[in-house]
């Protein structure tokens, strides 16, 4: 039990919340992406606690998560670069390469976040995306095990009630995910830990849409997939504590977003 609590606070981590039942939320929520992001979602922060293991790291920061959400990523983000297709209807679960080199991805991630634990550097989700974009790039690029890297098509989310949805999308973005109710499980997941981290980063979705739209010009389906929407919640959640947000906060917020889009 203390290791399945462990994997899951850690994939809580991914929007800075050490909860358990954060990382359970968001973990069901991918599920109605594809059942593959939701399996990798939870292997991908297993895999991480269980390589920091092996490298001996500091029990204390295993157990806070700090190893899980980085591997959580990588493994998510090689199952939908190279197996989607059609807007993750066709995701491609059944080709046991990907499953591997996830686990690959998973561990390199895992021990680069080690090194920045160790030397005491911050890194959030460096780990993970200097991890994929090398990994990804090379294998896309070389063609290397046959692999392709693969570029759905967005579904048409433009009507009304498509725009009212629009920041929850979002959230789903931030873990590949493309479907409503994995947006609203995660917002769900992050509410319990921490109901001003879900407004703040609900609005700043919000706001990172209205930016993209009227001053960068972006089409409204792209806004509606919420393509423009998923990194200005991760600056919400990286500057929202949950205590409330200081004047300071709200300025770093803003600012934070609108570098987010550009």
């Amino acid at each position: 039990m203390k290791l399945i609590k462990t994997t899951l606070v850690g994939i809580g981590q991914i929007f800075l919340q050490d909860n358990g039942w954060s990382g359970l939320l968001i973990t069901i929520g991918m599920f109605f992406s594809h059942w593959t992001l939701g399996v990798t979602c939870f292997l991908g922060s297993l895999i991480g606690v269980l390589t920091a293991k092996a490298l001996k790291a500091k029990e204390g920061d295993i157990e806070f998560g700090l190893y899980g959400f980085n591997a959580s990523l990588a493994y998510m983000c090689v199952m939908f670069t190279f197996a989607t297709n059609d807007a993750h209807a066709t995701l491609n679960g059944a080709n046991p390469i990907l499953w591997v080199l996830g686990a690959v991805a998973a561990v390199i991630a895992t021990v680069i976040m080690h090194v920045f634990v160790t030397k005491g550097w911050t890194a959030f989700t460096f780990p993970f995306v200097v991890t994929c974009w090398v990994l990804c790039w090379a294998f896309a690029k070389y063609n290397v095990l046959g692999l392709e890297q693969t570029t759905p098509a967005l579904p048409d989310y433009t009507g009304t009630v498509d725009a009212i949805t629009t920041p929850f999308y979002g959230w789903a973005e931030v873990n590949f995910g493309a479907n409503f109710l994995t947006g609203v499980f995660i917002f769900l997941g992050l509410a319990i830990s921490s109901p001003s981290v879900a407004m703040w980063g609900t609005a700043a979705a919000t706001l990172g849409g209205l930016f993209a739209h009227y001053v960068l010009g972006i089409d409204a389906n792209v806004l509606a997939n919420g393509l423009y929407s998923f990194s200005p919640i991760l600056v919400a959640c990286a500057f929202v504590t949950k205590s409330g947000v200081s004047r300071a906060d709200f300025v770093y917020i803003v600012v934070g977003i609108l570098l987010a889009v550009l």
